[in-house]
Parts: structure tokens; sequence; C-alpha cells
């Protein structure tokens, strides 16, 4: 195996399949990244057997082959080789010896022969679809900063992904906030069989695609694969929470709020909640929100108030402030026509939906209120 390629190249690319390799693992292989040259195109593959990383490039080749080479001292050494220049490298298949060769060095690393690699799930062709980079981006933008971070409860841990013909649903929730996304079918409708929890570190690649993505979905993984780079994770065996059951439908009272306000206000306010509670307030009266915190023990209190259309009877209730705050931020200009959010209420104990105001509703997102104390 011998070929040429620019320093600078090979470091995006070890850059792109390296949240695959394990930080340790009991087996030795999965430390490794598994290069393999046809034609021109080398392709590097990491996997965690969890998630399995996958990128092409092109390069200049003399001979091909295969080799899994150790991935953190590979990435380490062309980071500290610089941007600038070109990489020979040639390996013994005898002696699994990798030699990467500059103008100015020349060093040596043990690969280990890839027949003791882990192989990738296939895919029928029947179980995908398109997503366009946009809604790529989108999905990984607005859904897993809400997924569980307590182990306990898996199903909770992954985005929850269900096809409605004309429409994808991507849901993620832990418990105390929700968040569903609609996405639009553009051209073909989805396929009518998805419902599965993808976990959320696969999701969040999702915010690097560079092209259209197709998706695919067996029973036991899912695929991300765009022009140059796939990625397969395996699928979360649990079941999702019923989140229709979870999401009120008498919420008629709206409150009509400038996002950017609302945020400020609950970021300068939050700095006055007590170690204990990180409660805040919403006090709802006369086209006025009142947002308010106080911590008892210091003595140290905080209110702003801000315009809000609220035609209704005055209103309070109580918040983990980083709840609120998480899901106003991940509300942006994109999402609102105006600058302005909705919030949908019914009563100070039931739970709160939050949408921007838009003439496309595909983004919800529900909070549930604490009880003021």
């Amino acid at each position: 195996m011998k070929f040429s390629i620019a320093l600078g190249d090979l470091y995006r690319s070890m850059q792109l399949v390296m949240p695959a390799i394990p930080a340790k693992s009991t087996l030795f292989v999965l430390e490794h990244v598994h290069c393999s040259l046809h034609d021109g195109k080398l392709r590097l593959l990491a996997t965690d057997q969890e998630l399995a990383i996958s990128t092409e490039l092109d390069v200049m080749s003399t001979e091909d082959g295969e080799v899994l080479i150790p991935a953190r001292r590979l990435t380490d050494l062309v980071k500290s080789l610089g941007n600038e220049g070109m990489l020979d490298v040639i390996v013994d298949e005898q002696s699994m010896v990798v030699n990467l060769r500059t103008p100015f060095g020349e060093y040596f690393l043990k690969g280990v022969d890839v027949t003791e690699f882990p192989s990738i799930p296939e895919f029928k062709k029947e179980s995908s679809f398109s997503l366009s980079k946009a809604d790529a981006q989108r999905i990984a933008a607005k859904t897993t900063f809400a997924v569980s971070r307590e182990e306990y409860r898996p199903a909770m841990t992954g985005v929850y992904f269900e096809s409605k013909h004309d429409h994808l649903l991507a849901v993620a929730t832990d418990g105390y906030r929700l968040v569903k996304l609609t996405i639009a079918a553009k051209g073909e409708d989805f396929p009518a069989d998805i419902a599965a929890i993808i976990p959320d570190r696969a999701v969040n690649l999702l915010a690097k695609a560079d092209n259209d993505i197709e998706v695919s979905i067996n029973k036991t993984h899912a695929r991300f694969r765009s022009e140059l780079t796939t990625t397969v994770t395996r699928l979360i065996d649990e079941k999702f929470p019923n989140y229709d059951n979870v999401i009120p439908k008498d919420n008629d009272k709206i409150c009509v709020v400038k996002q950017s306000e609302l945020l400020s206000a609950i970021k300068r306010i939050s700095l006055f909640t007590s170690t204990v509670s990180p409660q805040i307030r919403f006090l709802i009266k006369d086209n006025v929100l009142s947002i308010s915190a106080e911590d008892s023990e210091s003595g140290v209190k905080a209110k702003e108030i801000i315009p809000a259309e609220f035609p209704y009877d005055p209103m309070e209730i109580g918040f983990n402030h980083r709840y609120i705050e998480e899901s106003l931020q991940h509300i942006n200009s994109d999402d609102m026509e105006d600058g302005m959010v909705q919030l949908l209420i019914s009563a100070p104990t039931r739970a709160v939906l939050m949408k921007p105001r838009a003439a496309v509703d595909s983004l919800l997102m529900l909070v549930m209120p604490m009880r003021i104390s």
C-alpha cells in the first residue's frame, strides 16, 4: 500500500472520524482507524461498535491495500506536522509497519491486519429517505439539547424519529422539557414505518452536514450518508415515551413576547436564584410579563418587566430557569417571522407550550412548571 496525501486533507478527514474512536477499549483494534485504498480513493473508517464513521478522499496512489493504523497517534502526528505539504505513506503488508515520510522526517507506526476489524451493517434501499443539508442541521440544532443525560432512562437519551408520510417528526425529552420538530417531505413521501430512537451523539453529527443526507434505518441501526462521509449508529432498543399524550391540547391562553427580550431578562434574573432552587417566576397581567427571583438565604432578589400580549386574567407560573432559557435559546431568527414567541398556557401547574410565531408551525417546545414556593 503506497500513496501520497496532503497533510491538511488527512488531518481534516481524521477529525471527522475521531468521534468514533473510544478513549479506552477492551478491544485493541477499535483504537485504530481502518485505512483502505482503491483506485486513488482512500477510505478512513473508525468505530466503537456503537457508532461508526467513514469518509473518503482523493490521494495520489501507486499501490492499493488496507491496514489498521493507531488513530490517536496518527492524528497527533499529522496535527504536529501542520497543514502545508505532502505526506508519503508506505505500508509493508508482511510486517504491517506503516512508514510515514515528509521531506524533513520519517516516522514508523505499527499497523494491524484488517481481518480483526468489526464489520459494518448493511442497509436496504427501501428503508432510505433524503434530508436536505438544512433540515439535517436543523434536527441537530433543535433537538439534542433536550435529551436526558441520565443513563437509567435510556429511551430518553436519544432523538425519536417517526414518519407520517408527508412529514417526519424528531422528538426529544428529558421528562422536564420536550421539543418536537416537524420536517415536511420535499418530493417523495417519507417511508411509512419509521419509528426509531437514535442516540444523540449520532444526531449531533448532523450539525456538520456538508451536503444533503441519505438516511437509512433498519431494525438495529441507522445510517447517515452524504457525498463523502457516512455515519452508522446502533439504535436505542427501548420504547420511547408517549409524547403525544404529554403535549396538552387545551392550552388556550396565549402570551406573546419578544424572544430576545424574554431571553435576556431570564439570563439576568437567574443570577438571583437560590443555590437550593433554580426557580424564577412569571407573573403575566395587564399585557405585561414580570420575571422575578429571590434567594431568601442571601437576601438577594430581582425583577424585570417586559411588554407582552395577554388579554386574560392574571397568571403566575414558576419555572426552572435553565429549562426555559435553553428552550428559548433554540428558537432563533430562522424560526420566527417577527422575533416573537408564543407561550400557550392553561394553568400554573400544567405544562407550558412555547413556539415561534410563524406561518409554518414546525417547532414546538414544552416546559414543565415548578410549584411556586
